[in-house]
């Protein structure tokens, strides 16, 4: 079980209860701190990975990044993951987790191992959809990722990104990259969604990159706008024809995003 980071009466008082009542029906419960907040090689994981038989998560994320957390760090699947945030009371929790729980008495066992932990922001990779396409190592301006030498692209220095900055999942084609603390939910990795870059961020990767479109086989400048009624490449928004000056705020938007990641790199990728 994953602990809220924050100093929160109610979250603890959920977790404690909960912790109880499942040693109590025979349920061996491991607590630490909040899962995506504790440190990439922390001794913490291997205390999950230690323990026997099949594994539910119980933490204050969606289930998803959960799930992709434990996959990465621990190096196996966690059979449930659940979002305590997400669940009114600990008997709801009970019952979520009904067809989980062993059936017979015995008690279990409570263990938590603790460590500093400090608020983070950094991409979670859903394996289970990355190809290793490279966008968000081509787009990233913060060094957050390379290409390893069997050609994935992993986020080796996780850390290194700007608190608050999704950019790379939003360009993402395959919904892969997930920032669970994100206020919109297919950035966090909610159930029933998925992020896919729509036009604007797809023109956002192509101006930013530099690279030609696949489609039109052109790039994309910065200032190419089109009217609201002009064709435009379906791909990266270039106009198919000469471009021509209107007011669009979609394109003010992009625009002024971009900007703001320039401001964001400190003048990077200028």
């Amino acid at each position: 079980m994953s602990r809220s980071l924050h100093s929160d009466d109610r979250a603890r008082a959920l977790e404690d209860e909960l912790a109880e009542r499942l040693v109590g029906r025979g349920v061996g419960v491991l607590m630490l701190p909040h899962l995506y907040h504790l440190r990439h090689g922390s001794e913490l994981w291997q205390g999950v990975a230690s323990l026997p038989g099949e594994i539910a998560i119980c933490g204050w994320l969606n289930p998803r990044p959960i799930r992709c957390l434990v996959e990465q760090h621990v190096g196996r699947e966690a059979t449930f993951c659940l979002d305590l945030g997400a669940l009114a009371s600990v008997d709801d929790a009970l019952e979520t987790l009904a067809g989980f729980l062993p059936q017979g008495g015995g008690e279990g066992e409570l263990r938590e191992l603790t460590e500093p932990t400090a608020e983070r922001w950094y991409p979670v990779l859903d394996c289970s959809r990355c190809t290793f396409c490279g966008h968000c190592l081509q787009f990233c301006l913060f060094g957050v990722y390379e290409r390893d030498e069997q050609g994935r692209v992993i986020p080796v220095k996780p850390d290194n990104c700007k608190p608050g900055c999704p950019a790379c999942s939003r360009v993402c084609p395959q919904g892969a990259i997930i920032f669970p603390l994100s206020d919109e939910p297919a950035i966090a990795g909610a159930p029933g969604t998925l992020m896919q870059p729509d036009a604007a961020a797809r023109r956002m990767y192509y101006v930013r990159t530099g690279l030609n479109c696949p489609v039109c086989g052109e790039v994309s400048e910065a200032g190419d706008l089109s009217s609201r009624d002009a064709p435009v490449c379906e791909e990266c928004g270039r106009p198919l024809g000469p471009g021509i000056a209107a007011d669009s705020p979609v394109h003010a938007e992009i625009d002024a995003l971009i900007d703001s990641l320039d401001r964001m790199a400190g003048g990077e990728g200028e």
